[in-house]
């Protein structure tokens, strides 16, 4: 246990004989998990958007004028049945022209001349659980005997769905990337703090100290940079998203008016956040500059 406070006191005093790559070194890492962490918002946005815009998808399905209220009960049970049904609710003519003389108030006169004979028909409101399967849906409900006529944004679900794939593809090939040069970046910069201290190894290494000795300072010196770097990104993050989503967030008439879900709240993920950047943080400076070590054991 005291051999293990020592390395741990050698490695806090390298950081600070070492302070210019030290801070050089948390630099470096503090601003690629700031891209990886941002990149991760973003992503985790765009999924919330899309998905805002899925849930407003709905089917009609138009009733033959011979389907009578007797039958409508059975006929929704058939629909429920179905797989990938979500949510159906009954809309009838009546209320179907309500809405036409709501929307379009100019014209109240014109459809009170056909309150006595409606010719809207009756209809389904149906939710659906999975655009992507939009069209299997649609031949499925144009099957029934009682259906006259299926209205679908068939073009649209086909548009979100490939979107969907565009955005998940591209964000899994950016973050990908992000991390390698995040890592190329971190280990260049440990390796060249590494490389100032090489004479220090050497010696250590020609007085008998083993591997395992003389990589543990480094060990707690990367850990505890990594950590503190995770510490600075997330305190970053936390300022600038929060700052960000406060003036977009103000604005609720923009997202009433487009019709989506606002932006994912700090507060749902800000102990995941924290947790993230500290363990990615302590376990690449930690992996860091023990690898970077290796070179200069070998003597």
């Amino acid at each position: 246990m005291g051999s293990l406070f020592y390395l741990i006191g050698q490695g806090f005093k390298n950081i600070w004989h070492n302070r210019v790559m030290g801070i050089a070194t948390f630099c470096v890492l503090m601003v690629s998990l700031l891209l990886v962490g941002v990149s991760s918002l973003f992503v985790m946005n765009i999924e919330i958007l899309l998905g805002s815009i899925e849930n407003k998808n709905e089917l009609v399905l138009f009733l033959k004028d011979s389907v009578t209220e007797e039958m409508l009960p059975d006929a929704q049970k058939q629909i429920s049945a179905l797989p990938n049904i979500a949510h159906v609710k009954y809309y009838p003519k009546e209320e179907a022209l309500e809405n036409y003389i709501a929307q379009m108030k100019e014209y109240e006169e014109v459809f009170d001349s056909i309150r006595e004979d409606n010719p809207l028909p009756n209809a389904f409101n149906i939710s659906i659980a999975d655009t992507s399967k939009m069209t299997d849906t649609v031949k499925a409900l144009n099957a029934f005997d009682f259906t006259e006529k299926v209205k679908a944004p068939t073009e649209f679900a086909q548009i979100l769905t490939r979107l969907r794939k565009v955005v998940f593809i591209t964000s899994i090939a950016l973050l990908t990337a992000l991390i390698i040069v995040s890592l190329i970046m971190i280990s260049n910069s440990t390796r060249a703090s590494v490389y100032a201290r090489r004479r220090e190894i050497n010696i250590m290494k020609y007085v008998g100290a083993t591997n395992s000795f003389i990589r543990m300072p480094f060990f707690f010196e990367g850990l505890f940079t990594g950590f503190v770097s995770g510490v600075g990104a997330y305190a970053v993050t936390y300022y600038g998203y929060t700052t960000l989503m406060d003036i977009i967030t103000n604005n609720i008439a923009f997202w009433e008016t487009i019709g989506v879900s606002e932006p994912l709240p700090f507060s749902q993920i800000k102990y995941t956040m924290l947790a993230i950047y500290l363990c990615i943080g302590a376990v690449i400076g930690a992996l860091g500059s023990v690898i970077s070590t290796t070179k200069h054991l070998q003597v």
